[in-house]
This record gives structure tokens, C-alpha cells and sequence, in this order.
């Protein structure tokens, strides 16, 4: 697709990027007093709509949907997302999956439907009928054949962790398929990014639990930048090893974070990411703005979420700033 075919959908987007929250309004959520006056600020600057912190999830959805229906809207092409949002299409497999499996074996009844992750390229209740009725023929292959090999396995074995980390690595392989069908470098970058990141998290954690290399073959993939069989050696023989590992890549700043916290090193993986964006800023004729914005929204909600919570849990002001991701603006 012509480049020039995005100039006018960059423009909108351009104007929506000037309602997106900034540092300064989130350090004045941060000073807010109370967690009632943190909502009543989001409530005035039409973040939130009055009242609606009686179901803040149900909130956060529709700010993710307003995001998405915008993007419909002026996109010359939605396909250019399909990196991004199978990952909700996994996460939906998943949860569908669990639930069904858990009524089979507790006698309970089935109710996904509110974990549901929105936007996504497949239908949630087309997945959840799919699996009531074992009929997957309507299903595009790489959904069925998840829903097959997952189904499988938890059935077999009932091994929840067994099944997520499969789920986990088919959502990688997609978003790597599904990137290079873009024919887009920046969405490239963006999904390497993300797939290493998550790499990395999943090879930290068998690091400190001391997983064997079945479950690492099973849950890490490979890709340019972090190959899969040397990260699996690496993690084989310890934490210390792993981070020397990661000491030469283009993640080694990912170390001290490591060291710090989990948490420390997930906020140090979105800021890298973000810090990535900013080139989608001095674009106008490209797809890179629309995908940059649509990880600058994803990425506000984030950080109201863990304000919320932190403020509800009454966090200190400190403790939260170091807790918020980096902004798009």
C-alpha cells in the first residue's frame, strides 16, 4: 500500500495524540490526596466518565475500544495491527479454554465472557462456541490449531502452567508472522521488541526457579537479536549466567533492572519500547504513527491502572512515580 495512502489518517491522529495524558498530568494524579480525588481529576479531564469508578475494568475496556474504533475509522488498512492484537486472540483462546476445561471437571458453569480482552482478529465468542461444541472449522488454522494442542495438554495432564507457556510461545511465533506480512520495518521492530522482552521475563523467571530445557524449548522462541538456543544455555546455568548473557545484546540495559525487581525489570521493558516510538513522531506518510499511538494509549491505561490501585492501596507518592512507564508525549 502507498505511503501516501496514511497522510490523512496520520493527521487525525495527530490531533488525538494532544488528548493523550502527560507527565504532568500524572504527577498530579500522583499528588492527588486521596484515591476519590485521583478519580474525580480523571473525571474532569474526561478520561473517565463521572461515575464510572464503580467499574473502573469496565472502564479501562472502553477506553481501549474508543482507541481501537478510532483506528478502524481512518486506517487505510486494519491488517497492519494483526501483529499486535493476537495477542488479546491468545489471551481469549486461553481463557475460553481454562474455563470450559474447569466446568468439565469442577461441574460449573462457563463464564469467560469478562475476561475477554477487546480489540482483537477473532471474534471471543466465535473461539468460546468453537470449544463448547468442538467444531473449529470456521476458525482460521493458527486459532484452531492452539485450541487443539492446548486442549490436549490440559485435559492429559491438567497442567495449567504447562498450557500457558505453550499458548504464550504460539502468541510470539503469530506476532512474528504476522509482523512480517506488514512489510513494515517499524512493526517489525516493535514486535521484536516485545517478543524479546518476553523472552527474557520467561527466562529470568525459570533462571530463579530452576526450570529444565524441556520447558524452555517449549515456552522461548528465537529472534534476531536474542537467539533461542543461547539464551536457553544460558538460562540452564543460572541467574548469574543469564544476566552475563544479556550483558551482550541490545538488552543489556535490561540488567540493572533485573537486579532491582521483576517489576523494575517489566517498567524498564515498556520504556524501552517507548523509547523506541519516539522516531514515529517525525513520520507523516507511513503506518508508524498509527501503530505508535496505539501503544501510547495501551500503555496510559497501564499506568492508570497501577496509579489507581496504588492510590486505593494508599502507596506512597514516591513508590508510585517509580512505578510509571514512560509516555508517549
Amino acid at each position: 500500500m502507498k505511503e501516501t495512502t496514511y497522510a490523512y489518517a496520520v493527521g487525525r491522529i495527530r490531533a488525538n495524540e494532544l488528548s493523550l495524558l502527560t507527565m504532568l498530568d500524572i504527577d498530579q494524579l500522583i499528588s492527588a490526596d486521596s484515591y476519590r480525588s485521583a478519580i474525580t481529576i480523571l473525571e474532569e479531564k474526561g478520561w473517565l466518565e463521572h461515575e464510572a469508578h464503580e467499574d473502573l475494568d469496565r472502564s479501562f475496556k472502553a477506553q481501549e475500544l474508543k482507541m481501537w474504533h478510532l483506528l478502524q475509522e481512518i486506517s487505510p488498512d486494519t491488517s497492519v495491527f494483526d501483529s499486535l492484537l493476537v495477542r488479546n486472540d491468545f489471551h481469549n483462546i486461553k481463557a475460553s479454554l481454562k474455563s470450559f476445561v474447569s466446568a468439565q471437571l469442577m461441574g460449573t458453569n462457563i463464564h469467560e465472557e469478562d475476561h475477554f480482552l477487546l480489540p482483537c482478529t477473532i471474534d471471543p465468542n466465535k473461539i468460546h462456541q468453537a470449544i463448547i461444541t468442538r467444531n473449529y472449522d470456521d476458525l482460521p488454522a493458527f486459532v484452531s490449531s492452539a485450541i487443539l494442542a492446548t486442549y490436549e495438554v490440559l485435559i492429559r495432564t491438567a497442567d495449567g502452567q504447562l498450557a500457558d507457556i505453550m499458548l504464550d510461545a504460539k502468541t510470539m511465533e503469530e506476532m512474528k508472522l504476522r509482523a512480517a506480512q506488514s512489510k513494515s520495518t517499524f512493526i517489525e521492530d516493535v514486535v521484536e521488541i516485545l517478543c524479546v522482552s518476553a523472552n527474557i521475563k520467561i527466562a529470568l523467571r525459570a533462571a530463579k526457579t530452576g526450570k529444565d530445557k524441556l520447558f524452555l524449548e517449549t515456552a522461548l522462541i528465537s529472534m534476531k537479536s536474542l537467539k533461542k538456543d543461547s539464551l536457553i544455555e544460558a538460562t540452564l546455568k543460572g541467574n548469574d549466567e543469564l544476566i552475563h548473557y544479556l550483558i551482550s545484546t541490545p538488552f543489556s540495559g535490561a540488567v540493572e533492572a533485573m537486579k532491582t525487581s521483576s517489576s523494575a525489570f517489566e517498567k524498564w521493558c515498556d520504556d524501552f519500547l517507548m523509547a523506541k516510538l519516539t522516531k514515529a513522531k517525525y513520520v507523516s506518510l507511513a503506518v508508524d504513527p498509527l501503530i505508535a499511538y496505539y501503544i501510547a494509549k495501551t500503555t496510559e491505561i497501564k499506568n492508570i491502572r497501577i496509579l489507581l490501585s496504588c492510590k486505593h492501596n494508599h502507596v506512597a507518592s514516591e513508590s508510585i512515580k517509580e512505578r510509571m512507564r514512560k509516555l508517549y508525549v
